[in-house]
């Protein structure tokens, strides 16, 4: 049995309470209220996790910005935090998405996925030749050096951009890729030039015009690609609502679908002129596939007084609960949200409606949504409970990766 001691050269902090199991199990995050930390420690330093008795737990990196203070890299002793333990993690992770690449219909992808990628805090959307990445915090940023030397390796990338967040962002409970936190601040190029403000991706033969310099997250809501296909596979003949827009993906996808009209509503307005520029990508007739830009409760107030109604209604906010404190008012606005939704539903009518929120379980989204629908007087059957795609793995040993939640409902009148 390896011995199970820290590394001479390397700085310790130590557990106050007992959370062996859970880091053992996997878990990759050790919240700052738990550790013993040495005094002027830095920001961004591998330090070694020590259990109550002192010895060897886990190595990673540490933040004490972060609530969570210490983000393990490896539970092995004998394994150092180098460039080569970071380059294999990115070589798997890429491989992992190779089949969805290959298609030739989609070039656009998350390629890792922090925590279910062994890279906790560390994200790497791709765009075409454009690598874009993301680091939740100065432990994860410390990896910045090597995650850009693994990523210029990969086949096909051309230039690495960073989407740094703002500390407002960093200092949540939860790092901001789970939490539906925007960066905050517009690109910079680590490696190769600026690209465009603006560019065109491919995602299963839909285009889409992404802002990689300011747009939400890096530019495009890729976990939510799979359930653009399912609007496209549902959308038919039918009349569909689009709310929260943003650049107008499910409403593209209704419409390469065959829907026989659509209404994006979207606060932002450059958004929104987006929306149309991707609808007429795809030569939507802009008299069917409208773009209204508005706050969504206000918009949902007029077209109940109107008695307006859909066949498909797609609504994915952004998060209302980016930390616990935040819960019950999140849950107040969930359901208000969702019950005017629902009192905008045909008779049959399908509702896919999104929480990106991952202080709110699966369980308890659904509860909010069976309130909604009494509140709206309406029957919701569940069909489908889904998530983000293949690209935004879920591991076991970290349930809070499990953030997305998205809820296909078939609704009829009470």
């Amino acid at each position: 049995m390896r011995p199970r001691r820290p590394a001479a050269d390397l700085p310790s902090v130590r557990l106050r309470r007992d959370v062996v199991r859970a880091v053992r199990a996997g878990h990759p995050w050790v919240y700052a209220e738990a550790l013993a930390a040495p005094r002027g420690l830095a920001a961004g330093a591998v330090v070694d996790l020590l259990d109550p008795a002192g010895r060897f737990l886990a190595r990673g990196v540490w933040d004490p910005d972060s609530p969570i203070a210490f983000r393990v890299l490896t539970l092995d002793p004998a394994e150092p935090v180098a460039a080569g333990l970071v380059a294999e993690r990115i070589a798997a992770a890429a491989a992992r998405r190779a089949e969805l690449l290959a298609a030739g219909d989609t070039d656009c992808c998350r390629l890792v996925h922090g925590e279910a990628d062994r890279l906790p805090g560390v994200v790497c959307d791709r765009y075409g030749d454009t690598a874009v990445l993301r680091f939740d915090g100065a432990g994860p940023a410390a990896l910045r050096s090597w995650v850009v030397e693994a990523v210029r390796g990969l086949p096909g990338i051309g230039r690495i951009l960073e989407r740094p967040f703002g500390r407002t962002a960093r200092r949540r409970g939860r790092p901001a890729s789970l939490t539906g936190t925007p960066a905050e601040r517009p690109a910079v190029a680590l490696w190769g030039a600026l690209p465009e403000r603006s560019g065109v991706v491919r995602e299963r033969g839909l285009r889409f015009e992404v802002d990689l310099l300011h747009g939400h997250k890096t530019g495009l809501y890729l976990d939510q690609r799979e359930n653009r296909a399912l609007v496209r596979e549902r959308a038919a003949g039918r009349r569909v609502l689009n709310l929260f827009a943003y650049t107008g993906g499910f409403a593209v996808a209704a419409a390469a679908g065959g829907a026989r009209s659509s209404v994006s509503v979207e606060l932002s307005r450059p958004a929104a002129d987006a929306a149309r520029r991707n609808l007429a990508l795809h030569g939507a007739d802009p008299a069917a596939h409208t773009v209204e830009p508005g706050d969504a409760f206000a918009w949902l107030e007029r077209a109940a007084a109107a008695r307006r109604t859909f066949d498909l209604l797609v609504c994915d906010p952004p998060s209302f609960a980016p930390s616990r404190a935040a819960l019950p008012r999140a849950r107040t606005a969930y359901r208000r949200l969702n019950a005017a939704v629902l009192q905008l539903t045909a008779p049959g009518a399908l509702v896919l409606t999104c929480s990106c929120s991952s202080h709110l379980d699966p369980r308890s989204f659904l509860e909010l949504l069976r309130a909604a629908a009494r509140d709206a007087g309406r029957r919701a059957a569940v069909r489908e409970v889904r998530g983000a795609g293949e690209d935004h793995p879920v591991v076991p040993w970290f349930p809070e990766g499990r953030y997305l939640k998205a809820v296909l409902l078939e609704v009829s009148s009470s």
